[in-house]
């Protein structure tokens, strides 16, 4: 047991360690905000977040040949400026409002630390101004509203509006327009709202959900979301006259623009550029109506990055710029007034210099003084202040071109030394865990030969002294240094775990290495070679799943290549046969689109089919009565879910909302296999197809296209490599031993693979889930789909813990080796997460890298999972009453 813990808490620190070296947070305390001393443009700007709107669902046309961005269209073309945001993965709502509004990208851990609100506490345009009003959403305003001066007042509408059904998401946005219009009109009547609208720096925020609730619910080509697109258009019209007719001074900016994307199917949260990419419009108060080509205006775009609009924003209003923003100013997007224009750009700079000299500053506390390695174009606060300097000197003397220039340079600077400053200990982080993982390698070698040397187990006396010592010394001194520089606690655990593991490999090893060195023959290494490419095909189908199907064409000769000569083994020739079929008909499913992508309802009404078929099939054939009763109940659950389905279909097109009675059935189909410990089957066979069938309801209820029939074939294969390893003599052999983890392995990663690829995980169609829930949930819906995707991973691991019930083999040895060629893996993919690039590379490179770590701790979970629906005494040899299909 105390080896699975110290996996569990080593994987552990390797999963952490790649946010600690590529991501860090963004928040830096202790800085003075910087606001342009020059009178601003604008008295009050409004900030309208279409959330989920497309790029270029923005600039398409109607059916009708209209714009479905009419008003919007007119003014990019006549009166403002306009261009394409560039989002930041995750294309979630939290981080993208976060980023236009405090003008800085979270780090990504921060989703493991809440959804709904802030994970940390951080500065924005809301705080800073005089007043925030906000209409829309709970779950991004309460975002704004708590922990502020108390100058945010939001207006929202209840969670349980966020229905994931029917054709009328548009109403979340008419409940916003008529709520602002209800205020607006109040406003003379109320002395209250009426003396807070007379203040200068007053932000409203109009949040409008429809879009993304509707590209979930039908799709970003559909006729319902180009037409909610339009009434937002019509309805930000309306809200610039009425705004306009209420202050009359034209001293009112107006930005326009989206938290995120959405993909084709539905959805968010990777980096595809339909994700990435949103529009924005800007006009009104300051902003840069010069030099306008209504003819060709869509071919004069400004774009900028998504932490650029806080620094719009802050500078059209006159208020500090958000302490931790990253932004840099559009300038573009900027009048001509070139004395305020560049003081603007100046305060972009002096901010910006702040925070990287708080960075450089807290570096240099932390670091002894030999360490210390500084940033060497701004290598002393005597060069930043020498330039800012400069930059005043060229305002004063009017040169204010040239000052806007050496802003920008200096704002390019700064930005570059602060990211200088996020990677300062990335190499030598990258070398810990890197020496870690090779001795973690180590160590699990050095367990494996432990258990298949007894002898070797016998402790090594005093020859290792100086090994000891020298380790004892090491962890001291490293110790010391990272006390003294006051590192984050995990940094103890990178630097020194390599030390722990290595010294306890060579503490151990020397016996051991005599002994397994005259035991090693050419073969092993033929082997060995076969093994690492065996996993590199594993590590290619995370980029190309079709390199899976590859694999998978190898892996059904298998049983024709391993030519035995035990007579059981030669005369299951239609197992083999079977074993061919089952992995070639596996072979098809990842060349096909990942799931999530269309949705086919008669798919998953075929794949539920089958499973009935075969499940009453196996339940028939049983010859103990209670085994019988209890399979044949089991799969009556089968159909009752093929009716919730079609029941609930039915039930949101005719716009009827989710039948509680469908709902409840649901969600008592989802824990039928809970009931296994209890009335479950005793015998191995009859056990492993109560574990099947009550599994299948709940994937079915999840599932949109082909993964009911992916399941059925997954399935078929399972049982076949069961009754194969069956035929095989009983042998402690290592590399069948092997061989059998790789098959797991292997399986384990197709049951991902085999459905869909990363995109399908990290963005997903909320109608999965529409017989659970259809308000936004963002827990619970996470939560069903990781179900889904555990599903095939707890078939796959009730499978090997058959074949190793058959042979009464340790479990302990086979995850030792599985997490052996998991760390093979896993030190690649650490290699190639990065923070460079493409968003779409960055989220890829990580999510590989967080999918290989949370494999292996999955294995782990499921483990103790499949004990639990395998709780009870479980025979593998019957009774005389029992099925020939449970004897061998």
């Amino acid at each position: 047991m105390w080896i699975i813990f110290s996996a569990v808490c080593v994987q552990i620190v390797f999963l952490l360690s790649v946010f600690d070296i590529h991501f860090h947070s963004p928040i830096v305390k202790g800085m003075s905000p910087s606001a342009n001393p020059i009178p601003a443009p604008a008295k009050r700007l409004v900030l309208f977040s279409a959330d989920g709107l497309r790029f270029d669902t923005f600039l398409s046309y109607g059916n009708d040949r209209e714009p479905n961005a009419k008003f919007l269209r007119s003014v990019a073309s006549s009166r403002g400026k306009w261009g394409l945001s560039s989002t930041r993965v995750p294309t979630e709502s939290r981080p993208g409002h976060v980023a236009m509004i405090a003008g800085l990208y979270e780090d990504p851990s921060a989703v493991f630390r809440g959804w709904k609100e802030n994970p940390v506490e951080f500065d924005s345009v809301f705080n800073q101004s005089s007043y925030t009003f906000g209409w829309g959403s709970p779950d991004i305003l309460s975002m704004f509203s708590k922990g502020t001066k108390g100058n945010v007042i939001t207006f929202t509408y209840s969670s349980e509006s966020e229905q994931f059904t029917g054709h009328d998401a548009y109403k979340l946005d008419e409940w916003v327009f008529e709520h602002f219009e209800r205020f607006i009109q109040m406003a003379p009547h109320n002395a209250t709202i009426s003396n807070m609208l007379e203040q200068q720096q007053l932000i409203f925020f109009v949040h409008l959900l429809g879009l993304d609730t509707n590209g979930h619910t039908n799709k970003p080509h559909s006729t319902l979301y180009t037409d909610n697109l339009r009434y937002v258009d019509q309805g930000i019209g309306k809200i610039e006259s009425l705004v306009n007719g209420y202050f009359k001074d034209n001293k009112t900016a107006f930005v326009f623009t989206a938290d995120h994307g959405m993909t084709d199917w539905g959805s968010h949260g990777a980096g595809h550029p339909t994700e990435t990419q949103t529009p924005i419009v800007a006009w009104g108060a300051g902003i840069n109506t010069d030099h306008i080509d209504s003819l060709h205006w869509e071919n004069k775009r400004d774009d900028m990055e998504q932490a650029d609009i806080a620094p719009l924003m802050a500078a059209l209003l006159g208020i500090n710029f958000p302490v931790n923003s990253v932004g840099k100013l559009p300038l573009a997007y900027l009048a001509d007034d070139m004395l305020w224009k560049s003081h603007a750009a100046l305060t972009n700079a002096r901010q910006l210099t702040r925070s990287f000299q708080s960075l450089s500053q807290r570096q240099q506390n932390q670091s002894l003084s030999w360490r210390f390695r500084p940033f060497w174009p701004l290598e002393s606060n005597q060069v930043t202040m020498h330039n800012l300097q400069q930059i005043e000197s060229s305002i004063r003397s009017g040169y204010y071109n040239e000052s806007i220039q050496q802003s920008v340079e200096l704002m390019d600077l700064c930005l570059q030394g602060m990211e200088y400053f996020y990677r300062y200990d990335e190499f030598q982080l990258k070398m810990c865990i890197t020496l870690a993982y090779i001795g973690w390698a180590a160590i699990l070698v050095v367990f494996l030969i432990q258990e298949r040397t007894p002898a070797s187990k016998k402790k090594c006396g005093k020859q290792f002294g100086l090994i000891d010592q020298i380790a004892f010394g090491l962890s001291v001194f490293i110790f010391i240094v990272l006390t003294v520089e006051g590192v984050p606690f995990l940094y103890y655990a990178y630097h020194l775990l390599p030390l722990v593991l290595w010294w306890y490999c060579l503490r151990q090893s020397r016996k051991m290495l005599r002994q397994t060195v005259r035991l090693v023959r050419i073969r092993h290494f033929i082997w060995t070679v076969f093994l690492l490419g065996g996993l590199e095909f594993l590590v290619a189908g995370f980029f190309q799943r079709w390199f899976l199907s590859v694999g998978l064409i190898f892996l059904s000769l298998w049983p024709h290549w391993d030519q035995r000569s035990s007579s059981r083994w030669r005369h299951h020739e239609m197992f083999k046969s079977l074993w061919m079929f089952a992995f070639l008909v596996l072979a098809m499913f990842p060349v096909f689109p990942p799931v999530g992508k269309h949705s086919f309802p008669i798919l998953v009404d075929i794949g539920g089919m089958l499973l009935t078929v075969m499940a009453f099939w196996s339940s028939l054939v049983m010859h103990h009565d209670r085994d019988r009763t209890v399979l044949v109940c089991y799969t009556i659950a089968i159909p009752i879910t093929l009716y919730v389905r079609h029941s609930v279909s039915d039930s949101l097109v005719q716009g009827q909302g989710l039948p509680i009675l469908e709902q409840v059935l649901s969600w008592l189909l989802l824990g039928l296999p809970l009931t296994l410990p209890v009335i479950g089957p005793s015998l191995l066979w009859p056990r492993l197809i109560g574990i099947v069938i009550t599994l299948a309801p709940s994937f079915l209820l999840l599932s949109l296209s082909y993964e009911g029939i992916f399941f059925v074939v997954l399935v078929v294969a399972l049982a076949v490599w069961i009754r194969l390893e069956a035929a095989i003599p009983p042998s402690d052999s290592f590399w069948t031993q092997l061989r059998r983890s790789y098959f797991f392995l292997f399986l384990t990663l197709l049951s991902f693979f085999g459905l869909g690829n990363l995109a399908s995980l990290n963005s997903f169609d909320p109608s999965s889930v529409r017989c659970f829930v259809t308000t936004f949930s963002p827990f619970t819906m996470a939560g069903l789909l990781l179900w889904k995707i555990t599903v095939p991973f707890i078939a796959v691991s009730s499978a090997l813990w058959a074949v190793t019930l058959q042979h009464q083999l340790s479990m302990k040895n086979v995850y030792l080796m599985i997490l052996l060629l998991s760390a093979a893996m896993a030190v690649q993919f650490f290699h190639w997460v990065t923070s460079r690039g493409s968003w779409l590379d960055i989220g890829t490179s990580l999510s590989h890298y967080v999918i290989v770590q949370f494999t292996v701790l999955f294995v782990m979970l499921l483990r103790s999972v499949v004990q639990f629906l395998t709780y009870g005494p479980i025979y593998f040899h019957v009774r005389p009453t029992a099925s020939k299909y449970d004897k061998d």
